[in-house]
């Protein structure tokens, strides 16, 4: 019995003796769970900021809201991939939320004819050649994104068309997974990670 048991102390001291394997770096992201708000949600942030306006305002005054650029890209490259709806939800949603604080929004893409088609029906569009001639508008929205590594950065103010004067100003944060969650393949410290094949 006693040769048994220092048969079995030794044994236990050899395995702690034995050096172990350094674990293997995953290459499988983990899968990314969505943000846990929505883009409207954040939105929300920018607009409760953006209605502290500075100097005098006129409730009658005439707002539009226009789309978000890539900072480093303004005029022409809206954020692309995932980005590309971000930009335009924030603008459909600063649209929204503006209206709905009373605030008396200016729908400048509206056309002077209804669209109809076999599929859909519309007033809106980005084409000038449909949209009115004059468009009297007070204030602007309008804002950029820019892309880190956690999140787009959003900026935003409203700015006097009169005189270019920025009367307020918002800044928030908005997750890059917040619209799309399960990506097959990420890129994190220069590492390309995939969760499926």
């Amino acid at each position: 019995m006693r040769l048994l048991l220092c048969f079995l102390l030794l044994s236990l001291t050899a395995c702690s003796l034995t050096p172990e394997k350094p674990p293997a770096r995953s290459t499988v992201a983990p899968k990314s769970a969505m943000a846990p708000f929505t883009v409207h949600q954040y939105v929300g942030d920018l607009s409760a900021q953006l209605s502290h306006i500075k100097g005098p305002f006129k409730s009658s005054a005439r707002i539009a809201v226009t789309s978000f650029y890539f900072a480093d890209g303004l005029d022409s490259e809206l954020a692309q991939g995932q980005g590309d709806g971000l930009s335009q939800q924030i603008q459909e949603s600063l649209l929204t939320q503006f209206t709905q604080l009373g605030y008396n929004i200016i729908e400048y893409r509206l056309e002077n004819n209804l669209n109809l088609s076999p599929i859909a029906d519309g007033m809106l569009s980005r084409d000038i050649t449909k949209l009115r001639k004059r468009q009297n508008i007070d204030f602007v929205i309008t804002g950029t994104l820019t892309r880190q590594q956690h999140a787009y950065i959003v900026n935003a103010r409203m700015v006097n068309t009169h005189d270019s004067a920025v009367v307020s100003a918002a800044s928030t944060e908005i997750p890059i997974n917040v619209m799309w969650g399960d990506e097959k393949i990420q890129q994190r410290d220069g590492f390309i990670y995939r969760s499926e094949y």
